[in-house]
């Protein structure tokens, strides 16, 4: 077996592997949960619909009820819509918007009529066609063996521009040196370059001049995409507030796109292209052909009787009757043959209008955005790209990533494989390796790492630094010495324990961790009443925080709890917070026995690097001194908690 024989083998097998995972997690989940499914955020109970009308293509639902809504779905995902058994149902729908007590859903089928009665329910869901576009990527990849194949391979190496010296003008004027490295270095590199960019040091701001660069200075058209919508809509805000000249079209699903982006999205666009007025026109015309078809009798198998419809056509010219069907019968079924083929022929009309248009747009930009799902759809699959910009590289699958890749020559994925690597559900260690990572491991010299970050305090930024990006990392001045001092002008003295100086605190907690019976997960109340304390102190000074925790019954209890006291902060799993930052953040450790979770260094990372002014750390001190990077941790905390002046450890560093 060859190499790409097996690469196609093995990533296909794993492509199904986490298919079928994904589909049996929600089901198993509906079976074993029930009703309870709400309680864990995918499911949403006791619905009633309201037709909203439609909006670029789609038909919009209102579902709402007098209960508040406290669930995880989202705006983007996939919901099983249903009477109340969601295995029986087929009525898949996208999430549009999240309110209090009800959520918007947009459907591109027609909607049954069950929808607005009482006591629908709403399921996430998988989105299946995903893993299809991952497993034509990954035939597309290995059949075509095109140079970034065969880079990916390590069949054969990235190559430098001939170019060594060259002048470019920064359009970002800001830009700090290692970043405008950055550009420089990928847009003189031939095939490939990776852009490595840890918390706060401006990644996507980094990207985004890349790809304006590669339109400009090399005279490239650029496909942009990320694993997320979210993500892809930071790439095209960027683009737009740096450089409005520049040709951007998103492509994508427009319920799944920011609503003050819509305006840049290819559905937005194509209605407001000059051709679009004979499509509207022509719907106009097939809704009245459709009212004058449906006066006369459907051809179904009961009249029809084997019968062709070019033969109805034939019988009723004659004034037949056919095999028992009386004249009167064979001749209303022609009269809606002949109404439903001009209703076909104006149905040819509006597909051919519309991919006219489709192609004047995306011939027309300069850059497209899209999720990297999307870079495999019908609109796209026959484009081809000089340049593919991926951010948020170390957080997609290899395979999510090939879809936007087999699309072009040239390959710049931005990333940080130190963080949380992508949610993989069948727990497949092989689909936690990203090609983000594999690359940079492979080709350091077509890297570089970006080395000023403008996010946190800079003791903070300590711990991090030294135990994971070997201490390049520097903090900008204008971060530096932030506190919550400078957010708070008086403090009363009970409150002072929190409300200070100190970056970072951390406090013991010798409280009890407790298996979830609902799902294997784990939570602790002692831990919980002592972050929410903790949180009372932060709010009473109206400081913006974020409370996190690696697990999800613990992120359960504590909504149950800020609920319970009337107390409106965000709770997050880590996973669920990457990406993301406040200016105080409250971690809860939650193990008392056992690491679980708490191994994976990359999930520490990402906890630790959330918070701009202040972190606060709660756990058992007992268990994190057996591990020794958390002891490192600890050792780091409390040298901050001691003097505010000092926050460097001074134990070894690993």
């Amino acid at each position: 077996m060859n190499i790409f024989d097996y690469y196609y083998k093995k990533f296909s097998d794993l492509i199904e592997l986490e298919r079928k995972y994904e589909i049996e997690f929600h089901k198993n989940e509906i079976l074993k949960l029930g009703n309870k499914r709400e309680e864990v955020g995918r499911a949403i109970l006791n619905l009633k619909g309201k037709f909203l009308g439609e909006s670029l293509g789609c038909k919009l639902v209102r579902f709402g009820r007098r209960k508040p809504i406290k669930t995880e779905i989202s705006p983007g995902d996939i919901v099983l819509v249903s009477k109340g058994e969601p295995l029986k149902s087929e009525l898949y729908g996208n999430v549009i918007y999240v309110g209090k007590n009800f959520i918007d859903v947009a459907f591109d089928l027609d909607i049954p009529r069950w929808v607005f009665r009482e006591r629908v329910r709403l399921d996430l869901y998988v989105n299946d066609i995903t893993f299809k576009r991952m497993k034509e990527a990954l035939k597309e990849f290995v059949e075509r063996r095109e140079r970034l194949a065969l880079i990916i391979l390590g069949l054969e190496k990235p190559e430098k521009s001939l170019k060594e010296e060259i002048n470019i003008e920064f359009y970002d004027k800001n830009l700090n040196e290692s970043q405008k490295l950055a550009v420089k270095n990928a847009i003189l590199s031939k095939d490939l370059y990776l852009i490595h960019g840890p918390p706060g040091t401006g990644k996507t701001r980094t990207l985004t001049e890349v790809i304006y660069q590669e339109v400009r200075f090399n005279k490239h058209r650029v496909l942009a995409t990320a694993d997320s919508n979210t993500a892809a809509d930071n790439i095209l805000e960027y683009l737009l507030k740096k450089y409005p000249d520049l040709k951007v079209v998103r492509v994508g699903h427009p319920t799944r796109i920011n609503k003050e982006l819509i305006q840049h999205s290819l559905p937005y666009l194509i209605e407001c292209h000059e051709k679009y007025e004979e499509i509207k026109m022509l719907r106009a015309k097939i809704t009245v052909l459709k009212e004058e078809r449906d006066k006369y009798t459907k051809p179904s198998p009961k009249w029809k009787r084997g019968l062709s419809d070019e033969k109805i056509i034939k019988y009723a010219k004659k004034g037949k009757s056919v095999r028992g069907v009386p004249k009167e019968k064979i001749e209303s079924m022609a009269k809606w043959i002949l109404k439903n083929i001009k209703i076909k022929k104006i149905v040819d009309r509006i597909n051919k209008l519309m991919e006219e248009i489709v192609e004047d747009i995306i011939k027309d930009a300069e850059v497209v955005v899209s999720t990297n799902s999307m870079a495999g759809s019908d609109i796209l699959k026959d484009y081809h790209f000089d340049v593919v910009c991926i951010d948020e590289g170390s957080q997609a699958m290899e395979p999510s990533c090939l879809i936007p890749i087999v699309r072009g020559d040239k390959l710049i994925m931005a990333g940080d494989h130190k963080q949380l690597p992508p949610t993989v559900l069948s727990d497949n260690e092989e689909l936690k390796k990203t090609l983000f990572e594999k690359l940079i491991n492979k080709y350091p010299e077509f890297s570089t790492i970006l080395e000023i970050q403008y996010r946190m305090n800079e003791k903070i930024m300590e711990f991090p630094n030294r135990m994971f990006y070997n201490n390049k990392l520097k903090a900008d001045e204008s971060v530096k010495n932030i506190n919550l001092m400078d957010l708070v002008d008086k403090v009363d003295e009970e409150d002072k324990d929190i409300i200070n100086k100190k970056p970072v605190q951390f406090i013991n907690v010798d409280g009890q961790e407790r298996k979830d019976k609902d799902s294997p997960s784990y939570y602790n109340i002692e831990e919980a009443n002592k972050v929410l304390e903790v949180v009372k102190k932060l709010i009473k000074y109206n400081i913006p925080l974020s409370v996190i925790t690696p697990y999800d019954a613990q992120v359960r209890y504590l909504r149950r709890l800020f609920e319970d006291n009337k107390i409106d902060v965000e709770v997050n799993t880590v996973d669920g917070f990457q990406g993301r930052e406040n200016e105080a953040i409250v971690i809860s450790f939650v193990r008392t026995k056992n690491f679980g979770f708490l191994k994976d260094l990359r999930r520490l990372n990402v906890a630790i690097t959330r918070a701009k002014r202040k972190l606060i750390l709660i756990g058992n001190e007992k268990l994190l001194k057996k591990d020794k990077v958390y002891n490192e941790m600890l050792k780091w905390a409390k040298s901050c908690d001691k003097d505010e002046s000092l926050c460097k450890s001074k134990s070894k560093t690993n």
